[in-house]
Formats: structure tokens, C-alpha cells, sequence
């Protein structure tokens, strides 16, 4: 029954994508559903985003080990998405479609943009392999087959559905998989611990499994340090990256996109909570469950009717699957604006025969980082790690250029570079062993670029020629 319901979901969804393929007509239908998004479906394409693989699966399984504490995580995106809100004031009438691209206008650099292309799409690729992980593993769970076999199921799915219907596809059935998602694990979790016999019965079993003292705190028993470190990391991420803006870009107006964000700050936070009480929960109905990563959809299997956890399980793989668009969509924008219209196309893009040849290039691409995506996480777990450490390079290098370039008036192309390349320095130190006193690298590397980035602007800045 389960299997059957998640596999006729899934179909309806393609349906769905194979449906919006009709109104992509150009670039900026397929990259960007034509600039048109309204308040709710530029809400909830956000809130897909982050609700996926690591907000759902991730963050339950998080909480099956460490207790609440895994929803710092869910805080630190929801934050990061309202501080975005900052940065929207600043890009008022900006038509762009990707954030690389704001680097090239903001400092009149083509290399810069280049720089920060070529980082933001390494670690694009690298979580989306890291998806394509994750949601072989979930339906694996369920008995399909292998987890191999699964993730290439799941992988042929959101290509295909990413490659026919571009982000109006994307955006379309983000907005029902959010609610369906949404609304199934809360009301999950709610069955599952009257179920259980109360949340005081869960505790108490819980506690009997010899957890951390802090297992029930947000704060009580945790150093404030280890709190900024759970926080930092995504937040600085969430400001920089293209997965984030590209939604954004899409909405109708820059006042539709600050709106947007807000409210999806307010549901993110809301909704996130729900797969941490279920992991929680996991930890006295499970304790001696093997893969913590599988908690959320073992405990749904468990708990629920056949027909109610089929359902919600179908809403969670396909939560997993929008999140892996969002990205899969986010690289496409990278390789088709920032590569091939910026250097190697000679077209006139204002004819139509030209957007249609880029429309098609653009299926072409997803196509292609889609199928690198699946090999790299199946075939080359090496390149794996390498993909999953320009990750942290890309925070490192692109966050001070961005941030500062549309805060602050004085950053400067010198201080701009400065701040990219001490990034990427601080990180090869930190991974050669280097402490910056006690502060994980990630976080460090960024922190300590804007600081140079601000040095070396105030020393270079001239006020009749600063770009």
C-alpha cells in the first residue's frame, strides 16, 4: 500500500512538471518562471529549499542523538532567509538571475565573477550528490532495493521532472508538496505521541536510554560557542547562496520577494520543529536503531495506518526531491547565465530563435549535472568529499564579496579579491591543522576574509572611482 502511494505521487508530480513545460517559452521561464511569482508560490518554493533532505531527514536524525539541539539548524536557515530581507533593499530594479552575477555589476569584475561561478557551482553539485544520497536511502528504506538502485531511481525522477519543466515546474509542486509535507508531519507527530502515551511516557523513556543532560534544552548545559558554530555555518550559506536568491528573482517585485521571505522564515520555523520531537521520539520507540538518518521515516512506518504514513512518507521523499531541484535548477542558472551567455555565446538574445536555442541548452545542462550529480555520489565517493569541502570554500571565498559588496558602499574590486582569496588561504590552513582559536574553520575563514575585505577596501577606496 505504502509503495503504491508513494509511486502514484510521484508520477502526479511528473505529470505536474510535464504539464509546466507549456509556459516555458524563454531563458527566463525556464531559470526563473518568467519573473511572475506571487507572494504564496515564492513562500513556499523557498520553504521547499531548506525543507527537504536536511530539514526533514538531517535534522530527525540529528535529534535522535543530540535532542533538541538539532533545531538550531532550522533556525539558523529560517534567520538567515529574514537577513536576507537586508539585502533585497539593495537590489531594488536589479534584473539579474544569478548572485555570481551581482559580483561582476556590484564591482565591475568579470573575473570576480567567474571566481565566485566556479565555487558556488562545485558546491552546488556537491549537495546535490549529497541529496541523491538521501533520497536513495529513504526509499531503501521502505524495501525497493538497494540503496544504489534507489537513489537512481529517485535521481531519473527529479532530472527528468527538473529538465521538462524548469523552476515553474519546480515552484508549482513545491507549493503542494510543502503543505502535503507540512501537514503530514505534524500530524504525525502529534499522532505518534498521544500513541506513545503522552510526551511525559516518551520522556521518561527517552531519559532511560542514558541520554546527554542536555538532551531537552536549547540551551541549558550548552556552551554558547557550540550554539554560533550549529548557527554560523548555514546562516552564512543562506546569504551567498544561489538556491536562496534564484527564488527570489523570481518573484514578481522586490516587495513580493521581502514578503515572501518572511513568511517563509515564520513557516520554516514552525514546521521544522515537528521532524525533531519525531526524532526525539525515535530515541525511546527505537534506541537501538542503526542509521539515525532513518528515524523520521521508520518511526511513520511504525506508528501510523498503511494509508496515513504512505502519504506522508510519499510528501517526505518529495520534499527530499525539491529540495534536489532547487539546487539541480540553481547550478543550470550558473553554467547557462554565468558560462555560456557570458563568454561563449554570439547570439542576439533578443530573437526569438536565439531563447529558443538557449531554452534548449538550458534542458541540455540540467541533463548533464544531473547524470555528474549521480555519478559522484555512487561511482566516486572521493570526489564526494572534494565537492563537499568547495562547500566551505565557496562560503569562505564568496560570502564577504557579497554581503559587503551590497551593504556597504565603500567595498572595493581590491578589497573584494583581498577578501575571496584570504578566504580560500584561511580554509587550506584550517584544514592543514591551524587553529584560529578554537573557531571551526568553516565559520573562521569567513569571518576573517570580511575582515580583510574591509582592511583593504578602506586602504584602496576612492570615492570618485569605488565600484
Amino acid at each position: 500500500m505504502e509503495l503504491t502511494i508513494i509511486a502514484l505521487y510521484l508520477i502526479a508530480i511528473f505529470g505536474v512538471g510535464i504539464y509546466c513545460n507549456k509556459f516555458n517559452n524563454n531563458i527566463d521561464d525556464y531559470l526563473l518562471a518568467g519573473r511572475r511569482l506571487g507572494i504564496g508560490l515564492t513562500t513556499f518554493t523557498l520553504v521547499a529549499t531548506y525543507f527537504g533532505g536536511g530539514y526533514v531527514i538531517g535534522v530527525g536524525g540529528e535529534a535522535f542523538n543530540n535532542g533538541l539541539s538539532a533545531y538550531w539548524s532550522p533556525i539558523a536557515g529560517a534567520v538567515g532567509i529574514l537577513a536576507v530581507c537586508l539585502i533585497l533593499k539593495r537590489m531594488e530594479g536589479m534584473k539579474v538571475c544569478t548572485v555570481t552575477e551581482i559580483m561582476e555589476n556590484r564591482y565591475n569584475s568579470p573575473m570576480l565573477r567567474l571566481l565566485t561561478t566556479i565555487l558556488s557551482l562545485l558546491a552546488l553539485v556537491g549537495i546535490l550528490a549529497g541529496q541523491v544520497t538521501s533520497a536513495g536511502s529513504v526509499l531503501a528504506s521502505l524495501g525497493v532495493g538497494s540503496t544504489t538502485t534507489c537513489a537512481i531511481i529517485v535521481a531519473v525522477f527529479f532530472i527528468g521532472f527538473t529538465a521538462f519543466g524548469g523552476l515553474w515546474a519546480v515552484t508549482v509542486t513545491d507549493f503542494i508538496q510543502i503543505i502535503i509535507a507540512g501537514l503530514g508531519l505534524i500530524a504525525a507527530t502529534i499522532f505518534v505521541v498521544v500513541k506513545g502515551g503522552g510526551w511525559d511516557v516518551i520522556s521518561a523513556q527517552i531519559q532511560a536510554t542514558d541520554v546527554p543532560d542536555n538532551y531537552f534544552s536549547l540551551l541549558q548545559g550548552t556552551e554558547p560557542s557550540y550554539v554560533l558554530w550549529l548557527i554560523l555555518p548555514m546562516f552564512i550559506y543562506t546569504l551567498i547562496g544561489q538556491d536562496v536568491y534564484q527564488r527570489l528573482f523570481a518573484a514578481k517585485d522586490t516587495k513580493t520577494a521581502y514578503k515572501s521571505a518572511i513568511l517563509a522564515f515564520i513557516i520554516l520555523l514552525v514546521i521544522c520543529f515537528f521532524p525533531v520531537i519525531l526524532g526525539m521520539a525515535g530515541r525511546a520507540l527505537f534506541p537501538d536503531l542503526e542509521v539515525s538518518s532513518l528515524v523520521v521515516p521508520t518511526i511513520i512506518r511504525a506508528m501510523l495506518p498503511p494509508v496515513f504514513s504512505g502519504f506522508t512518507l510519499a510528501a517526505i521523499i518529495a520534499a527530499v526531491v525539491s529540495t534536489a531541484d532547487s539546487i539541480l535548477t540553481a547550478a543550470t542558472s550558473h553554467v547557462v547565465n554565468d558560462l555560456y551567455v557570458r563568454y561563449l555565446c554570439k547570439d542576439n538574445m533578443e530573437d526569438p530563435a536565439a531563447q529558443k536555442k538557449l531554452l534548449n541548452i538550458s534542458r541540455v545542462m540540467t541533463l548533464v549535472i544531473g547524470v555528474i550529480s549521480v555519478v559522484v555520489a555512487l561511482a566516486i565517493p572521493s570526489v564526494l568529499m572534494v565537492l563537499n569541502s568547495s562547500y566551505t570554500l565557496f562560503t569562505a571565498g564568496v560570502f564577504s564579496p557579497v554581503v559587503a559588496g551590497l551593504l556597504w558602499k565603500k567595498a572595493t574590486k581590491a578589497g573584494a579579491f583581498a577578501g575571496l582569496f584570504s578566504g580560500l588561504a584561511f580554509v587550506a590552513l584550517g584544514w592543514s591543522g591551524f587553529s584560529f582559536f578554537g573557531i571551526p574553520s568553516d565559520i573562521a575563514s569567513s569571518l576573517l576574509s570580511l575582515v580583510v575585505l574591509i582592511v583593504v577596501s578602506l586602504v584602496t577606496y576612492k570615492p570618485e572611482t569605488a565600484a
